[in-house]
């Protein structure tokens, strides 16, 4: 186990905002302010000191720099997206401490977003809970490792069903089963793919559409240039970009349009301008929605 204090600014690092943005679905507050969570089979429990966080973990400093993008300045981050899109400078500035996230288990975030489809967040992170309990203890923290394939492909549809996955859990039990008969080859030539091949790759899975797809490009291969459309990221995108298309649905076209002008304009920053768009539009409809059940993320 290893022990370590970071100190950084909070404009440069919102631990909380981030765990709790829709980006993992793995991280649990506890008293006293501080955060448990796992990226796989490493886990942190984060507590905030003076200047930053105390973080006690089962892998190394770096891993955690790593799953947070600390290697790269916020502040000069912001500063391009603004210098590329002044309209989003409102945006950015209202969720200051915002990271992309970088987690290194495929499997886990491809899992994970399987959960989201027509979903909440707080059912989502049920869900992904409910997974996590397949796992194994990681010894000396209060998180376990993300289970592996070989024990997802066990769980049966009926276990999902009665843990309230609905009609989800015919899609993870499918996807599980197909990608034991892949094998680990094909995870490894999807890490190599660029963006459009491993987008379409993994529509090939059972139940996977454009959305789940580029949720998996953007956080799990870590291609900058995703841009997942939910109902949430289509809401802004209409407001900013595409005032002929309010009120209207997001079809399958619209969607390629959607993605294909954020790309344009933010190029390989598309995923970090995409969650300020995601998480402030968010955040309006649990203003507009105060009390309901959840923040539904749509297909």
């Amino acid at each position: 186990m290893t022990t370590f204090v970071l100190e950084i600014d909070e404009r440069e690092l919102d631990l909380p905002l981030c765990v709790s943005s829709g980006q993992v679905f793995r991280w649990r507050r506890h008293e006293g302010g501080s955060w448990a969570g796992a990226d796989g089979d490493t886990g942190f429990v984060c507590e905030p000191v003076r200047n930053g966080w105390r973080v006690t973990t089962n892998g190394l400093p770096e891993d955690f720099r790593r799953l947070f993008q600390l290697d790269r300045s916020l502040a000069d981050t912001e500063a391009r997206i603004v210098e590329l899109a002044p309209e989003l400078e409102p945006y950015v500035h209202r969720l200051p401490g915002l990271r992309l996230l970088r987690p290194q288990n495929l499997l886990e975030v491809l899992f994970s977003f399987l959960c989201t489809t027509n979903n909440h967040l707080e059912r989502i992170t049920r869900m992904v809970r409910r997974l996590e309990d397949f796992g194994e203890p990681i010894g000396g923290l209060p998180v376990r490792a993300f289970p592996s394939l070989e024990r997802l492909a066990c769980v049966t549809e009926g276990e999902l069903r009665e843990a309230g996955f609905g009609y989800r859990a015919r899609t993870l039990v499918a996807v599980a089963r197909r990608l034991v008969e892949l094998g680990p080859q094909w995870r490894a030539e999807l890490r190599r793919m660029p963006y459009r091949e491993a987008h379409a790759a993994l529509q090939a899975l059972p139940g996977v559409g454009p959305k789940v797809a580029d949720c998996v490009c953007l956080i799990g291969l870590h291609h900058g240039e995703a841009a997942p459309i939910d109902t949430h990221l289509w809401q802004a995108a209409c407001r900013l970009f595409f005032p002929q298309w309010r009120g209207k649905s997001l079809t399958q076209a619209r969607y390629q349009a959607v993605g294909d002008a954020l790309r344009s304009r933010f190029g390989e920053l598309t995923g970090w301008a995409h969650q300020y768009l995601f998480y402030d539009s968010l955040l309006r409809w649990r203003a507009r929605h105060r009390g309901n059940e959840g923040d539904t993320l749509g297909p």
